[in-house]
């Protein structure tokens, strides 16, 4: 088998067409089809289907793929730092976060400080990510994982906290309790079907609390509740950390702050467990490793 070709297959299925294959590689559109083709020969299955917007795996494609794809990644980059007097930590780290996690990017950005020459793919998004299939290194979730077979690391633990715009309490006032909330327009986050956020805290006699705070508006995006909050909308529910930063800007204020939410969540960060991991995912989750004990106290 040439692993030259089965190079060009990983970095295909990665690009999405032979095109951009060509241009991330710098590499004839002509070798890599002719290459791929011979490499369908030996192994006497058809690794990819054409179509006029690029290629797609097949069933048996994907599956060469997800055994094989770790394999080149590792073997590209020993011969990087083999070629590399300064052994130089550099190449590619594929990493998957939720909408808005600006906890995570600062975290990656510290990451890519101590080694600039690590360049980061990050793809956002709140569906479940297979590691192996979508290419990704490092995922961070809350919630559900999935992790069957993944290793979940705890990094962070937040809560939320309400907030509004100095304009929200010109116009509307503020509540001095949880109750009143029911008499404002509220913003959480949410699904798409949701109708209401469910509140929890702590009374003066440390027991727990809970109301069901109808919503004018939910999102699965930060950043949406976000606005509503800065341009005065509604009394918006958003992530402890984010709702610091806001606050020490002066864009908002806190709001019900005698009322600590005592509801929080965990995000993991979820990797692989394979041994011979490339040495820029190696790096990084040691990174995480000693960064995540900061970050949970």
């Amino acid at each position: 088998m040439d692993l030259n070709a089965v190079r060009l297959f990983v970095a295909t299925v990665q690009a999405g067409s032979l095109s951009k294959a060509s241009d991330e590689l710098n590499v004839p559109i002509a070798t890599i089809s002719r290459q791929i083709k011979l490499l369908e020969q030996s192994l006497n299955i058809q690794l990819f289907d054409r179509y006029k917007t690029g290629v797609k795996p097949t069933a048996q494609g994907q599956l060469f793929y997800e055994q094989v794809y770790l394999n080149i990644d590792n073997l590209l980059h020993t011969e990087r730092n083999l070629q590399s007097d300064k052994q130089t930590l550099g190449g590619v780290l594929r990493i998957s976060t939720t909408i808005a996690a600006d906890h995570i990017w600062e975290m990656v950005l510290a990451f890519q400080q101590r080694f600039p020459d690590v360049q980061v793919y990050c793809q956002a998004t709140e569906r479940v990510v297979d590691l192996v299939a979508d290419g990704v290194d490092v995922a961070f979730r809350s919630g559900d994982l999935h992790t069957e077979n993944v290793i979940a690391m705890p990094m962070m633990q937040f809560s939320g906290a309400w907030v509004a715009g100095r304009e929200f309490i010109q116009k509307f006032g503020e509540p001095q309790t949880p109750q009143d909330l029911l008499n404002f327009p509220c913003a959480s986050f949410g699904r798409l079907g949701q109708k209401s956020m469910a509140f929890e805290w702590q009374n003066q006699q440390g027991k727990n609390q809970s109301l069901d705070v109808p919503c004018t508006f939910l999102s699965n995006d930060n950043s949406a509740i976000i606005h509503l909050a800065k341009t005065g909308r509604a009394l918006c529910f958003i992530s402890e950390y984010t709702a610091k930063e806001l606050i020490a800007q002066g864009e908002v204020v806190p709001i019900l702050a005698d009322y600590p939410s005592s509801a929080s969540y965990t995000t993991y960060a979820l990797y692989l467990p394979h041994r011979h991991q490339s040495a820029v995912v190696k790096a990084f989750i040691g990174f995480l490793k000693e960064n995540r004990e900061i970050a949970l106290g």
